[in-house]
């Protein structure tokens, strides 16, 4: 029984280091890469999931499932479309083929405790700044082109 209850602890320590290394920033992510983390597991983790592939636990919850944001730059041939995915996330403005309904608009949320304008727009700014630097810190690499034939 002694052994059960050391080999059960045992696992219950493994089983923590690894929820707590998945959710760490990764070392390479910058001081604003790790604050977007933080911002991302704050906000956006339910719906695009722990590692951004779209799988979160509210997705199966939501009309249009939500992307993998892992493959933006892979979707738009290794190029990070920073200014599309900052309207995006800002929401404030409509951006064709990104539903209102399941998104919300974030903008508005990171800009609730401004003064004045000037200081909530600055604030919307950093945050969604410190989101795009996390984004492009998780791309995966674009795939090879195809070899044509006879190559």
């Amino acid at each position: 029984m002694e052994q059960r209850a050391k080999g059960l602890a045992a696992g219950l320590v493994a089983l923590a280091a690894l929820a707590a290394l998945s959710r760490a920033p990764r070392a390479e992510e910058s001081p604003a890469a790790q604050a977007g983390h933080n911002l991302y597991e704050k906000h956006c983790m339910l719906c695009h999931g722990l590692r951004g592939h779209g799988d979160g636990e509210f997705a199966a919850e939501l009309r249009k499932r939500p992307a993998d944001l892992t493959l933006i730059a892979q979707r738009r041939g290794g190029v990070f479309p920073e200014e599309q995915i900052r309207e995006m996330i800002d929401g404030r403005r409509h951006v064709r083929g990104h539903g209102v309904e399941n998104m919300p608009i974030w903008g508005e949320v990171f800009g609730r405790k401004g003064a004045a304008d000037q200081q909530y727009e600055a604030a919307i700014r950093d945050k969604i700044d410190a989101l795009l630097d996390y984004l492009k810190s998780i791309q995966q690499p674009p795939l090879a082109p195809p070899a044509k034939k006879g190559e």
